[in-house]
């Protein structure tokens, strides 16, 4: 990814630290701060509110976010994270936002001040006529900053504060925790609604043990690029191998009717033999077939692998075109 100046996209443009926020020249901004992951149907709305309010007053929409998460840095932990920092910017891009600030979130970021992230930045910086963000907003150092706290200080210094209340799914607030919470549970067809698209790994295929080949069904095992991994068990996916999108099952799990250790993601792509060792390739996971069994012997592995397959197929289908890349 180019890191440069400011890097123009099909309706937004991108800023690279804050550094670089002035040379965007940007007009009568209204911003929203956070970390977006996963840019759900919450973020969502943020974003809407955003891009209202920056049209009220002839201005240009802005969204403020940090790479790497906070919580990398904060918690000193790989945060479980649903979307990579292309797919986040992909998903702000389609909401229809006019700016992203990608800010670098440093030690010294997270000390920093609520007074000083106010004047140093949001007026500083952006030079902002007014600042949307979500319920549960807290900012500077160690969160000592959050609706309230802006909102006075916009009083004071002559810019507005928005809070967009959360969106409810089903009884439950949703955010980007409880998301994470429904695919480690393999619910994977539930957090796609709420999701921009249905959860995806992105992975090198690498040489596995080749089992698949001499059971009939071979597959590409995946090393993923993420640390959040849907449960164990059988998924019907879309797999994207660049612009190419094929359909498949996927098994995640340990493989016990073979006595393996340790997780493996395999794929078994419908009709495909192309050689993708070392290729890059997209899962996109539409719904969770069964958990993971152990079969006594080869012969009941491969006749659920073909219910599996039928299943999947029947899914796919109904599904098709509803997951463009």
């Amino acid at each position: 990814m180019n890191l440069t100046n400011v890097k123009d996209l099909s309706r937004m443009e991108i800023v690279w630290g804050n550094d670089c926020i002035e040379a965007a020249r940007l007009i009568n901004p209204v911003v929203t701060i956070g970390n977006f992951d996963g840019c759900h149907s919450g973020h969502q709305e943020i974003f809407r509110r955003t891009k209202i309010h920056a049209t009220h007053i002839d201005g240009v929409s802005v969204a403020y976010t940090f790479n790497p998460h906070p919580a990398s840095v904060v918690q000193r932990n790989s945060p479980q994270l649903l979307f990579s920092l292309e797919e986040k910017i992909d998903a702000i891009r389609d909401c229809g936002l006019d700016f992203l600030v990608v800010v670098p979130f440093t030690r010294e970021f997270a000390d920093m001040h609520p007074d000083k992230f106010v004047d140093d930045i949001i007026l500083g910086r952006i030079r902002a006529r007014g600042v949307v963000v979500g319920h549960n907003f807290s900012f500077g150092r160690q969160a000592m900053g959050d609706f309230a706290y802006l909102k006075s200080i916009g009083e004071k210094k002559g810019f507005f504060v928005d809070c967009v209340e959360p969106v409810i799914h089903k009884g439950m607030v949703v955010s980007s925790t409880c998301i994470r919470d429904m695919i480690r549970s393999g619910d994977v067809a539930e957090a796609a609604k709420l999701l921009p698209h249905p959860f995806r790994l992105q992975g090198t295929v690498v040489h596995g043990m080749s089992r698949g080949r001499t059971l009939g069904y071979p597959t590409a095992n995946i090393r993923p690029q993420k640390y959040l991994i849907p449960a164990y068990g059988v998924y019907a996916v879309f797999v994207y191998k660049g612009t190419k999108k094929l359909k498949g099952v996927v098994n995640i799990g340990d493989n016990p009717t073979f006595g393996d250790e340790g997780t493996s993601i395999e794929a078994y792509i419908f009709d495909f033999k192309d050689e993708i060792y070392g290729i890059e390739i997209t899962i996109e996971f539409i719904e969770r077939l069964r958990g993971e069994i152990r079969f006594e012997n080869s012969e009941h592995l491969i006749d659920q692998i073909q219910k599996d397959c039928r299943a999947a197929k029947a899914i796919l289908s109904k599904e098709e075109g509803t997951a463009a890349f």
